[in-house]
């Protein structure tokens, strides 16, 4: 498809694909290829529930229910991360593309292109952690591809644990995308003004992901 084409030019052409961007020509079928990436960043969330991925804190209450009110409760389960994965997929594709917007001088479809690029990094991370995660049965919080084993190693406090292991090489190839791009497109920003915003807003980001696994909000509700 022609959208996955102009993704993989974005990821290992980028030269190329600024051009394509400043021409307007990456623009090309956008809403299309946003749908494509947000169905896409369901299926794999929900692939990975299909799995039990994420879901230990459920297993121990589960397995003492009858087996066909366990598997309702699993199709539940599944359902809940494809909804989402669905939600992930919109959110990182629109909510750092309208905060970009708001602060260079940049339009809104090219950052929402570089956003695609994003999620499609980070979709392959949570894609390839899945046989990983059912061969050695390693967590996201040990990834190999991130800086929770150093963590881990160094330090007890659980917080800071999570935050490192949100740390990846993906979401630092993923940064590295988001500043190369809006550098070479915005006008009126200093390249090191530009790091900022890019780093800033990642790093909130890190801080609320751990956050949010923190304090684990499922078990709550």
């Amino acid at each position: 498809m022609r959208v996955l084409t102009q993704l993989q030019r974005g990821l290992f052409q980028p030269k190329l694909y600024t051009y394509r961007l400043q021409k307007e020509e990456a623009w090309s079928g956008l809403w299309k290829g946003v749908l494509l990436l947000t169905i896409i960043s369901g299926l794999i969330y929900g692939w990975s529930a299909y799995f039990g991925i994420g879901s230990e804190y459920l297993s121990g209450n589960l397995t003492e229910l009858p087996p066909q009110e366990y598997e309702m409760h699993k199709t539940l389960y599944m359902a809940g991360q494809v909804l989402r994965g669905l939600f992930y997929g919109t959110a990182i594709l629109l909510a750092p593309a309208l905060f970009f917007w708001a602060l260079t001088d940049i339009a809104l479809k090219p950052l929402i292109s570089i956003q695609m690029l994003v999620l499609v990094i980070l979709l392959f991370e949570k894609l390839i952690l899945i046989p990983i995660n059912l061969s050695i049965g390693l967590a996201e919080v040990s990834s190999l591809f991130s800086l929770g084993p150093i963590a881990q190693a160094l330090m007890d406090n659980q917080f800071i644990i999570l935050f490192f292991a949100g740390v990846t090489l993906f979401k630092l190839w993923a940064v590295i995308i988001q500043y190369r791009y809006i550098k070479e497109l915005a006008t009126g920003k200093r390249p090191i003004m530009i790091l900022v915003i890019v780093l800033g807003l990642n790093l909130v980001l890190w801080l609320l992901a751990a956050l949010f696994s923190f304090v684990q909000f499922e078990k709550i509700i």
